[in-house]
């Protein structure tokens, strides 16, 4: 019995396992933190990213999460991991060892996929990190991205963008132009000549939803949570029309 005629019948009667397994390549693979994979939210960046790529892709995300969380520190585990791929646009894998090592850590995870392009988006979770720890994560990972025969023409990284609009006051004072400007430096310095930076805040200027000044409109969009109610002061997560802008904004990069 062939190896193909195995796999057939192993996809024919245990197709959940298969996907578990990680098994088929992709055109595209990211990874990311709450933007992109936040459990409670319908309305965020990692949301609206599925409804404007091209070609195959899975998307990985999980709150709270620095690079080296996807790396080889296991200290953010046991928050929940969302996957979004061409057939669900939300699944949650769950936590800890409920979610398999080609699903939670980067290197596995380019050996099962075996995708064209990566994307990365990561930064906001850095803010109170020495640039030395962030310029040292990020080297770990272009490192593995490399072995993995990643140029830099398929290489993106997307930082931090400017602040949502906040009702009463801000949730996390240290999240402000000033900060996302300092560690923007520091992932696009870490960056070059590796992976292609895409600059949040640059990318957001030209919306209809920046302010002109610092901050994104809240404009919450009907039927879809994390905008409204219990979020209106969080001024970290990307929400409502400014994240759905973001998004196409990026899809048309990584389209390209």
């Amino acid at each position: 019995m062939n190896h193909l005629f195995i796999f057939a019948l192993l996809t024919l009667f245990f197709p959940h396992k298969i996907q578990a397994d990680c098994s088929g390549p992709v055109d595209l693979l990211a990874v990311g933190d709450s933007q992109i994979g936040a459990t409670w939210a319908r309305s965020y960046f990692g949301n609206f990213l599925p409804t404007c790529l091209k070609g195959s892709f899975v998307i990985y995300g999980r709150g709270g999460t620095t690079i080296g969380n996807w790396l080889n520190s296991g200290g953010m585990d046991h928050i929940e991991t969302i996957q979004r791929d061409n057939q669900s646009s939300h699944i949650n894998l769950g936590a800890n060892e409920k979610v398999p090592m080609c699903k939670k850590r980067i290197d596995p995870m380019l050996k099962a996929h075996q995708p064209k392009k990566v994307f990365f988006e990561f930064g906001g979770n850095y803010i109170s990190n020495p640039s030395i720890d962030v310029k040292k994560q990020i080297d770990e990972l272009l490192v593995i991205v490399a072995q993995n025969n990643i140029d830099i023409e398929n290489c993106y990284f997307l930082t931090p963008t400017f602040e949502m609009e906040v009702d009463s006051r801000r949730n996390v004072p240290q999240r402000n132009l000033t900060n996302v400007l300092k560690i923007t430096n520091v992932i696009e310095e870490a960056l070059k000549g590796r992976c292609q930076h895409i600059n949040g805040i640059e990318v957001m200027r030209s919306s209809p939803y920046f302010d002109g000044k610092e901050i994104l409109k809240r404009i919450p969009i009907q039927g879809l949570a994390g905008c409204g109610g219990a979020a209106v002061n969080d001024n970290v997560h990307v929400c409502g029309e400014a994240a759905r802008d973001l998004a196409e904004k990026v899809c048309q990069i990584l389209n390209n």
